[in-house]
C-alpha cells in the first residue's frame, strides 16, 4: 500500500441478491486512489441517477461493506468510519445547533475541535441555541459539515446534498467548502448529479456510468485553472464540460446529467 495515499479503492465491487434470487451488480470493479496532500483536495463523484454512487459513499464510509475488493485509508486497510453527510442533512429537531454539533462529539473519542471557532467557520456564530426543524436545507447542511469537521478525520464524504437548495444557497455552501478545503486542509468526497456543481468545486472529477456503476474517467484539474472555471463562458469551462459530455455520451448516461447552476 502506497503511504502517501490518502484513501485507495481496488475493486470495489457490490451485488444485491432480488428477491427472485436475481444477483444485480449495483457497482462493478471501481478503483481509484486520492492522493495524500499538503492542503485539502475536493474530489466529485460525477454520475447520473441510479448509478450507485451513496452505495459507494455508505461502503467507503464503513456503514456498508462491499461484496468484494478492498479500501485503504491513510496507508492502511480501512477500519475507521468517515463522516457521511446525507442526501438530506440530519439533525435532532429537539435539540439545539450546539447540541446537536457536540451530539457528534459525544459519540467519538476524539474531542480536539474548538466549538466557538466552528461555530463561526461555518456561518453559524449566534445561532448556537436555535433550533433547526424550520430552518433551510443549507442551514441544516452547515449543521451537519460543523459535526463532521468537528470529528478531525482526514476525509469528510458529501451525498448529494446540495441539489434542492436555492441557488444563492448552494453558491454560498461551495464557497464554505472550498474555504475549509483551504485553509483547515480538509478533504472531501462529493457525489453528485450536477455537472456544473463538479467542475465549479472539483480538484478531480470522477465519472461513473450506471447499470452497474463503474468508473469511465477521471479528469484532474490544475488549481491555477479553478478561477476561470468559475466562468462558465471561459474557454476552460467550455473545454472541460466538452470533455465530460463526450466521455458520457459514449456511455450514454448524458441525459440523466444535471446541467442546473
Amino acid at each position: 500500500m502506497n503511504q502517501n495515499s490518502l484513501l485507495k479503492l481496488e475493486s470495489i465491487n457490490k451485488t444485491y441478491s432480488s428477491e427472485a434470487g436475481l444477483k444485480i451488480n449495483v457497482l462493478k470493479d471501481i478503483s481509484f486512489e486520492i492522493p495524500a496532500s499538503d492542503g485539502g483536495t475536493i474530489t466529485s463523484i460525477l454520475a447520473p441517477f441510479g448509478s450507485g454512487k451513496s452505495t459507494l459513499l455508505k461502503i467507503i464510509s464503513g456503514i456498508s461493506e462491499q461484496s468484494s475488493g478492498k479500501i485503504y485509508y491513510n496507508g492502511s486497510e480501512k477500519k475507521e468510519r468517515i463522516p457521511l453527510i446525507p442526501e438530506n442533512p440530519s439533525s435532532f429537531p429537539w435539540l439545539n445547533v450546539k447540541q446537536n454539533i457536540e451530539f457528534g462529539l459525544n459519540l467519538s473519542e476524539k474531542k480536539k475541535y474548538n466549538l466557538p471557532n466552528l461555530f463561526s467557520f461555518v456561518g453559524l456564530s449566534g445561532y448556537e441555541d436555535h433550533y433547526p426543524n424550520n430552518k433551510s436545507l443549507g442551514f441544516r447542511f452547515r449543521i451537519s459539515l460543523a459535526r463532521a469537521v468537528a470529528l478531525n478525520t482526514s476525509l469528510i464524504l458529501i451525498d448529494d446534498s446540495f441539489k434542492q437548495m436555492n441557488k444563492e444557497s448552494r453558491e454560498e455552501i461551495y464557497k464554505l467548502l472550498n474555504e475549509i478545503s483551504s485553509y483547515q486542509k480538509q478533504n472531501f468526497i462529493l457525489a453528485t448529479t450536477n455537472l456544473i456543481e463538479a467542475i465549479q468545486l472539483s480538484d478531480k472529477i470522477i465519472l461513473m456510468s450506471k447499470k452497474p456503476g463503474r468508473i469511465i474517467k477521471e479528469i484532474e484539474i490544475d488549481k491555477k485553472d479553478k478561477s476561470q472555471l468559475n466562468d462558465h463562458k471561459s474557454e476552460k469551462f467550455t473545454m472541460l464540460k466538452n470533455e465530460i459530455e463526450d466521455a458520457f455520451e459514449t456511455v450514454e448516461s448524458l441525459t440523466t446529467i444535471n446541467y442546473s447552476l
